[in-house]
Order: structure tokens, then C-alpha cells, then sequence
């Protein structure tokens, strides 16, 4: 039993099962021909738009402040290294956030909400990513101004969002902290609070399916991304913080002499 646990406890073992449980929820969505339909307005539909809220602006920079203290703490990182720690661990989220910004330039993949209005609506379905944004929340707020069966809370969260579907910037931000915390947390044997931030970013996921806001494609591709992004700072951290304790234990005995 103790060779199987040392082989869980690797980070990078821990971050790939990480990373294969995220792909579950867009494999899974494809497997099942989901489709978001807004008729199926669920009564955990409002908790999933808290989940998502903590990835949204300004949440997510308190999330992000958050999940640096729970990590330096649990870690037990050095004082001296909690500038670098968070450097490491806040770049690949930047990245990500940039990336976002960038990519949705290039393309016009709308929004299932927007896919949906199109159904009635022709204008929205012709030229709606030509507009600007402004123009896009003036079109969409009198398209649902009548509208009941939508509730004013997720109006709202549709009106802040009226870019392009793909990629998804909340799946990005939630898996690439999920992936970096777990591979650290599992190595250290901090299994609870790894699950506990991998159910974070499953809801978060999953939210933004539930919301209208992506497709399983946004999704699969998102984690892709993260993957890519989360991977390079686990290696550096590791190497850093062992390069770290190799320096300090040869300085060690010197020291003493």
C-alpha cells in the first residue's frame, strides 16, 4: 500500500489525474450530446453563478490573493520565498488572462445565450460580434427586457460577457490554480484541502456550461491550456525550492565549524 500512496504523492502524477478529472466534465458533456437550453432553469442554477463569480472581476483577484495564503501557509513557505512563490504561481494565471484577451480577437465562436437569441432574433444572428460591445449590451438588454423566464441576476452576467465564446477565461483561471495547488498540496499529503480546491474548479466549470456561457469544446481546449500553463511552474517551483534546501544544507555544516 505504500508504494501506490509514494506514487500518488508525485506532483506531477498528481497533476495529470488532476488535469484527466477537469477533462471529464467537457468529455462527458460531448458524450451525453449535451446542449444548453434555456428552459432547463435548475434551482442550482444560482449557486453555480456564485461558483463563477469567484473567478469574474473583481472576485478573481481575491480568489487569487486567497488561494496565495492558504498555499504559503499549508506549504509552510519561508518568508523570504513568498515573493518568488507568488511570482511562480501568479504568472501562469496572468498568462492565461492575457492569452484570453488575445485569442478572442481572432475569432467570433458565439456564446450559447447568443446562439439561442439568434433562434428569434435575425440582427443578433447576422452581424452581433461585429458590433461593438457597447452595441452588443444595448441589443441584448432590449431583447430581454420582457423576458421573465430569464432571471435578472443571469441577465446581468450575460450583459458583462458579450465576447466571444471561445476560449473560456474562468476555465483557464480555475484549472491552472487547481492544477499548480494539487500537485503541490498532494505532495506534501494535504489531501483535503486539494479536494476541496479541485471541487472549486469543477463547479466553476461546470458553471459556466450550466450559465449559457461555453460550449464543451471552450472548455476541453481551456484545459488544455491550463495544463500547459501549470506544468512549467510546478517544475520550476520544485527545482527552485529543492536547489533552495540543497544550498542550505551544504552551508549548513560549514556554518558550524
Amino acid at each position: 500500500m505504500i508504494k501506490p500512496m509514494r506514487f500518488l504523492r508525485s506532483p506531477y502524477i498528481a497533476l495529470f489525474i488532476s488535469c484527466a478529472l477537469l477533462f471529464a466534465i467537457p468529455l462527458f458533456a460531448w458524450g451525453i450530446h449535451w446542449s444548453w437550453n434555456a428552459n432547463d432553469q435548475s434551482a442550482l442554477l444560482w449557486w453555480f453563478y456564485l461558483l463563477t463569480q469567484t473567478v469574474s472581476k473583481p472576485f478573481g483577484f481575491i480568489t487569487s490573493a486567497l488561494m496565495l495564503f492558504v498555499l504559503i501557509y499549508t506549504l509552510n513557505i519561508r518568508r523570504g520565498e513568498w515573493l518568488k512563490f507568488a511570482l511562480v504561481m501568479l504568472l501562469p494565471v496572468i498568462v492565461g488572462q492575457v492569452a484570453v484577451s488575445e485569442i478572442k480577437k481572432t475569432n467570433q465562436e458565439p456564446r450559447p445565450y447568443v446562439v439561442w437569441l439568434s433562434q428569434t432574433d435575425t440582427e443578433i444572428g447576422r452581424h452581433f460580434y461585429q458590433d461593438a460591445p457597447v452595441q452588443r449590451q444595448q441589443l441584448i438588454t432590449q431583447r430581454l427586457a420582457n423576458n421573465t423566464q430569464i432571471p435578472d441576476w443571469q441577465k446581468q452576467h450575460w450583459l458583462q460577457q458579450v465576447d466571444p465564446a471561445f476560449p473560456s477565461g474562468h476555465t483557464i483561471f480555475a484549472a491552472t490554480w487547481a492544477l499548480m495547488a494539487v500537485a503541490l498540496l498532494v505532495a506534501r499529503g494535504k489531501w483535503l484541502l486539494a479536494g476541496v480546491i479541485m471541487l472549486w474548479a469543477y463547479g466553476v466549470i461546470i458553471s459556466r456550461l450550466a450559465l449559457g456561457m461555453h460550449w464543451p469544446g471552450d472548455l476541453f481546449t481551456s484545459i488544455m491550456i491550463a495544463l500547459y500553463l501549470s506544468l512549467p511552474a510546478v517544475w520550476w517551483w520544485l527545482r527552485w525550492r529543492s536547489a533552495g534546501l540543497n544550498a542550505s544544507a551544504t552551508a549548513g555544516p560549514s556554518s558550524r565549524r
